[in-house]
């Protein structure tokens, strides 16, 4: 039965490594296989995380042409991270001998290697190729599933699990939406940045239930929005620019008392960025501080992170004025959280 995907292997390799990536494609091709490759496969004008993203989803196997340089690459990790969100099957092509970090570990895991060091020979290519047929040729249809979530929905995380969730698989998608919305060739991101996956998976799960919101269509994450109630303290130095929001920076909350506001994110992959989606999460923003407001939890200042064209425009139109940049490059924005409630966008929002 033909494969359902465009391609039979997206082939991913750090920079240092392309003149070796790209002799072992021209090998692989011609035993019949169909590989994805950067830059050679891109579409022209199209935006690169974009077309990265589509050419794992349209590909049956990932392969990874592994190596110290690999390893330490940020655009590999992300590759190989939508691939594990996506469940593909990822091949490990070790071109050197070099035993992979736990950041990289934790996406493959028990995974079996092949290694093709310290010269790629026939026979590796041969084992490669035994390996790559008995993956590709047992991709058939797969069996129409119901969906339960068609059109755009905001869901808290909770409610993800009904429809094949869980905090490892939310964690993934979030960081992919990152890469897709917030481009490396724009704004600084990484570690140091925007935090390890270890912390993105705690504060999901210690904080999001009651902070965040996820944005669904046809059963896939397509955004999210994080906002935290932060202490004074920590307000005031991301307001400066200073750092990104860390789970230390979270005041207790729920004891109820005055705190300000910063909203880290809201970001939806760019294929689904709409003004009508952009306003499904500012209700609930809106929404969200009334609720706060009614447990007794006041909000008095509301920051935010704008990284997108689209979302500038709406903050402005709701009365925030610019304040910075955070360490990431992205623009912060700032407003009293009486003023963005009762101001007339704000109000339209919400009745909308």
């Amino acid at each position: 039965m033909k494969s359902p995907f465009r391609y039979d292997i997206f082939v991913s390799y750090a920079t240092a490594n392309r003149e070796l990536a790209e002799h072992i494609v021209t090998r692989i091709e011609a035993r019949g296989f169909k590989c994805f490759i950067a830059p050679r496969d891109m579409r022209t004008g199209e935006d690169y995380a974009s077309e990265i993203v589509r050419a794992i989803s349209n590909s049956a196997v990932v392969l990874l042409i592994f190596s110290s340089a690999a390893d330490k690459s940020g655009y590999v990790l992300r590759e190989i991270n939508s691939a594990v969100s996506r469940n593909k099957t990822v091949i490990p092509f070790r071109i050197e001998n070099f035993l992979p970090s736990e950041a990289m570990e934790f996406y493959l895991g028990p995974t079996h290697w092949l290694d093709a060091y310290p010269n790629i020979l026939d026979t590796h290519l041969d084992s490669l190729e035994k390996e790559l047929k008995a993956l590709t040729n047992n991709f058939i249809e797969e069996t129409k599933k119901d969906l339960r979530i068609l059109e755009p929905t905001l869901l808290k995380i909770s409610e993800l699990v009904d429809i094949g969730y869980d905090y490892k698989k939310i964690t993934m998608k979030e960081l992919e939406i990152d890469y897709l919305c917030i481009s490396p060739e724009k704004f600084k991101m990484d570690e140091e940045t925007e935090g390890t996956f270890d912390e993105w998976l705690e504060t999901i799960k210690t904080y999001e239930e009651d902070t965040s919101v996820i944005l669904v269509k046809k059963d896939e994450i397509i955004g999210y929005c994080d906002i935290y109630p932060v202490t004074d303290e920590s307000y005031e130095i991301l307001m400066k620019g200073k750092a990104i929001v860390r789970n230390s920076m979270i005041d207790l909350y729920m004891l109820g008392g005055e705190f300000n506001a910063y909203i880290a994110m809201i970001a939806i992959t760019p294929n689904e960025a709409t003004q009508t989606n952009y306003i499904l999460f500012l209700k609930w923003i809106i929404q969200h501080v009334k609720e706060w407001a009614e447990k007794k939890i006041y909000i008095k200042n509301i920051g935010i992170s704008v990284y997108s064209d689209m979302l500038e425009k709406f903050v402005i139109r709701c009365g925030f004025h610019y304040a910075g940049q955070n360490p990431a490059g992205g623009k912060i924005y700032e407003q009293n959280a009486k003023s963005f409630m009762e101001n007339q966008t704000t109000i339209a929002i919400l009745l909308s």
